[in-house]
């Protein structure tokens, strides 16, 4: 039997729907999608007090053809909020987030935790609206509900404010026809043997495939070594301009990098949903060109009463204050950041605007490719150009080697009761950080010799 799950992963990949059904060991969630999916969770958990004193329809672990006995039952009973309401039309079955029943009519309410409509909601609305429809309810309307980007939190969270809902009927109507064919298309497929399907967009978008690392390790999805087109590896450099960029940088420099979570319900007074919030830094000081390079950093304590952002503030101004200039990789990541918490703390707001004044971006050079080589092409990433200038400096040997992993790890440490985990994980967290703020250091000692 489909899903509305399975139905919306048929629509972006018939084999991964494939994959699904017949080949279910052969996901390999990452740990970043699997907080993703918990999150998920925590907030359909939350949007149900949206509508308050509702009755779950289903009473085990997933929704089954007892939950959708169990919804017409509720439904004769007279229950006028149901949770997870179950439908089957088609030999497909749709458990609703939210049913609710205003002035004698129904509509449908689907969960989403993200900040606006996203054009694949459409067909998961759409499904459940055609199975809903199909086994004999009408329906008034159709919404998605997502979180209202504009809610500051303050004190304790206010569902009704925090979700917008947002009525998708018309969009949903205009793809109904679609959806039967839809659904034969994929229940004739899943008869069949593996679909071939090569690997492109699907993969990545809207969200990373789990089974992306099982085809990556196909033959059909391998490129041939004899056709592989060879990129040079020559540095292209223009020397005047790297020097006009070097000249600019005074004395003292400090590298600066921050590393931030993203709650998907606001964990702090003054925040938003999906807000970056600075959690860590690291900082490599240099008085002149020969003096010693001292390193500081920052990173916060797990506890939820305790808002990452005032310590990091406070410390960040007092280790930055002598500095001429404040270098940094990706300037607008971290002017955005500091100037998000010069709106949420004002009282900080005209020391911190100092910072962006001697702000100083050490990607510009390989931006504006006075720095490069072919295989570099249109990226610069300090990832890619960290081992283009400084092969011995690697970050491959790090347990936590990336933004998203060092996001994750720190969001997950709220609710881990492991101390000895907690320690080794920050560890990881300072070495990676460090890292960041090392690189920029070695990059432009590379462009000093130029």
């Amino acid at each position: 039997m489909l899903s509305k799950s399975k139905f919306t992963r048929g629509i972006n990949c018939q084999k991964s729907l494939w994959l699904y059904v017949h080949n279910f060991e052969a996901r390999a969630v990452s740990e970043a999608t699997a907080s993703l999916f918990g999150t998920g969770i925590n907030v359909g958990d939350l949007a149900r007090e949206y509508f308050p004193n509702g009755v779950m329809a289903v009473e085990g672990d997933y929704p089954n053809r007892q939950s959708a006995q169990r919804t017409q039952e509720l439904i004769a009973q007279g229950v006028e909020t149901i949770y997870e309401a179950t439908f089957i039309y088609n030999d497909t079955l749709v458990a609703v987030d939210l049913m609710h029943k205003q002035n004698g009519r129904w509509s449908l309410y689907e969960v989403k935790s993200t900040n606006s409509v996203k054009p694949q909601h459409i067909k998961d609305v759409a499904v459940q609206y055609y199975v809903v429809q199909g086994s004999g309810l009408e329906l008034e309307d159709a919404y998605l509900m997502h979180f209202d980007r504009e809610y500051v939190k303050r004190g304790a969270i206010v569902p009704t404010q925090l979700f917008k809902a947002e009525s998708l009927l018309e969009q949903v109507l205009a793809v109904q026809s679609t959806i039967a064919v839809n659904i034969e298309l994929f229940q004739n497929m899943l008869l069949g043997d593996e679909p071939e399907v090569l690997m492109g967009i699907q993969c990545k978008k809207p969200y990373e495939c789990d089974f992306c690392e099982y085809c990556s390790c196909l033959p059909c999805n391998q490129k041939e070594n004899a056709e592989a087109i060879e990129l040079s590896t020559e540095h292209q450099v223009q020397p005047s301009k790297i020097q006009d960029f070097v000249q600019g940088l005074e004395y003292p420099i400090c590298h600066l990098d921050f590393e931030t979570i993203m709650p998907a319900v606001p964990m702090f007074d003054e925040s938003r949903p999906y807000q970056q919030i600075p959690f860590q830094y690291s900082l490599h000081t240099q008085q002149h060109p020969d003096s010693e390079i001292i390193h500081s950093d920052y990173l916060a304590e797990s506890n939820p009463d305790i808002d990452p952002r005032l310590d990091l503030i406070t410390q960040m101004i007092a280790e930055t204050a002598e500095a001429k200039t404040v270098l940094v990789y990706n300037l607008r990541f971290e002017r955005d950041r500091i100037q998000e918490m010069m709106r949420d703390f004002p009282l900080y707001a005209a020391t911190l605007q100092t910072i962006i004044d001697r702000m100083k971006d050490l990607m510009h050079p390989f931006q504006k490719k006075h720095y490069t080589t072919e295989a570099l092409g249109r990226k610069y990433s300090i990832k890619l150009v960290l081992p283009m200038l400084c092969p011995d400096v690697s970050y491959n040997e790090l347990e936590i080697n990336n933004g998203m992993d060092a996001s994750s790890k720190f969001l997950n440490l709220y609710y881990c009761p492991d101390e000895t985990l907690i320690a080794e994980t920050r560890h990881h967290l300072l070495k990676y950080c460090h890292l960041d703020t090392l690189a920029m250091v070695k990059i432009l000692e590379v462009l000093q010799g130029v």
